[in-house]
């Protein structure tokens, strides 16, 4: 077994001491969706189709022991690595559900279980690693199983928040293997990079504190993401988008996006980059935004903020993260409440709306983000419904439905499309593998 506990005063020393990182070319998994939504831009989008329709089957069902807040994610061999309670990952069997090993933290932790990992979707390095976040101040590192002389579930290392607040966000793994990740931390907002054997990655500085970046604000259900060539990197606090420089920590440029926050930790305003690298997409409480990634200039003349419903002074707000199809098609729900939803697809270049579907049935947005498919099929989960979407719409502004499902749960978080024809999805205290 390898279990190594770092902080920022042994990392210190660590560093001044490596000279070779153990795992110095590791990079993503290059499976069907090995991180929040999909890749490190966070586009949502697969390079698989998932079901066709018109009537797909559920396969299996895992029952966790607490709701699926965080999808799951699918490494290069299709194994299903889920956030599950306290234990705090568990892999899963794709081709029966059932468990294959959960995550040892006895010997790390001194009993079985640890913090609730209810936020923090897991991210799989190509070195057969699962990273994830836990409301015990811990990144958990566990290994899969899949390198010689490993083995499956023990915790290869784990590093501690020195400071009281949960590590709700997503962590991101570069294709340099580099790991970035963040905690609340009493509403300062630590941000962390870090080498993949654990070792924090940025020097000291003006900006740096510790190997950490203190944001000024609440950072929580939020995963960051970079542009295509990994040199910006891009996060968001309540109330503010922050682009920082990926090779020293130093911030770029600052926008405010949102006159006030949320109290609440379940919206995901993760921002999301598009394909050629040019624009970043920040959601808030005051709307949608797109900036220019180099310059942090708007690039829309307004936010996009949901027309709906058109009478009264409140309008929908969006706290879902958005999807990008291949044209770079913007895709997000929005709700009031559960008075007023819509599912919404943007144009890229001004925000205006491309076409528009109206809920009838009964549910919100609030982290369950789309995911888009090779073929352009745009699936999301509303309250108790699968959807599938035609990406183009109708042609006249409304929306084409492929097919719709009833699931027996509530979705809290997004759908993942784990394999051609296949998709993921948590709902309740159950994941459910869906096919055709």
């Amino acid at each position: 077994m390898k279990v190594t506990t770092l902080a920022p005063a042994a990392l210190a020393a660590t560093l001044a001491l490596l000279t070779t990182p153990a795992f110095s070319q590791a990079g993503l998994d290059t499976g069907a969706w090995p991180m929040f939504q999909h890749d490190a831009q966070h586009s949502g989008r697969s390079t698989e189709s998932g079901p066709q329709g018109p009537a797909p089957q559920l396969v299996w069902e895992f029952r966790g022991d607490s709701r699926f807040r965080a999808a799951p994610v699918v490494d290069a061999d299709g194994i299903v690595y889920a956030p599950n309670g306290k234990r705090p990952l568990t892999a899963i069997d794709p081709a029966t559900g059932l468990e294959l090993w959960s995550a040892n933290v006895l010997p790390v932790a001194g009993k079985s279980k640890v913090g609730l990992a209810d936020r923090s979707q897991p991210a799989v390095s190509d070195t057969g690693r699962v990273h994830q976040g836990a409301r015990d101040n811990n990144l958990w590192v566990t290994e899969t199983g899949s390198e010689p002389g490993d083995t499956a579930g023990e915790i290869a290392w784990t590093f501690h928040v020195p400071h009281d607040g949960d590590v709700t966000t997503s962590p991101t793994i570069a294709s340099d293997g580099t790991i970035y990740m963040g905690s609340e931390a009493l509403g300062s907002g630590w941000f962390y990079a870090m080498n993949p054997d654990g070792s924090l990655k940025w020097p000291d500085s003006a900006e740096v504190q510790d190997g950490k970046v203190v944001l000024r604000g609440s950072l929580k259900n939020v995963s960051a993401a970079l542009t295509p060539d990994e040199s910006i990197v891009f996060i968001s606090i309540k109330t503010e988008a922050i682009a920082i420089n990926a090779a020293d920590g130093s911030e770029r440029w600052r926008r405010i996006i949102a006159s006030k926050g949320f109290g609440s930790r379940t919206p995901n305003f993760s921002p999301v980059v598009s394909a050629d690298g040019s624009h970043v997409y920040f959601n808030s409480k005051d709307g949608l935004w797109a900036f220019d990634t180099d310059t942090g200039a708007e690039v829309w003349p307004t936010p996009f903020v949901p027309p709906f419903p058109t009478s009264g002074k409140k309008r929908e707000e969006m706290k879902s993260a958005p999807a990008l199809g291949a044209d770079g098609t913007i895709y997000l729900g929005a709700s009031k409440s559960k008075k007023s939803s819509h599912f919404y697809a943007l144009d890229p270049i001004d925000g205006s709306i491309k076409w528009a579907h109206e809920h009838t049935d009964k549910g919100r947005y609030n982290n369950n983000q789309a995911a888009v498919g090779a073929d352009g099929t745009v699936y999301v989960g509303f309250g108790k419904i699968l959807y599938a979407f035609e990406g183009a719409g109708n042609g006249a502004g409304g929306s084409i439905v492929k097919w719709q499902m009833l699931v027996p749960g509530k979705f809290d978080s997004g759908v993942i499309i784990g394999g051609p024809g296949t998709i993921y999805v948590g709902v309740s205290k159950r994941l459910y593998k869906v096919t055709d």
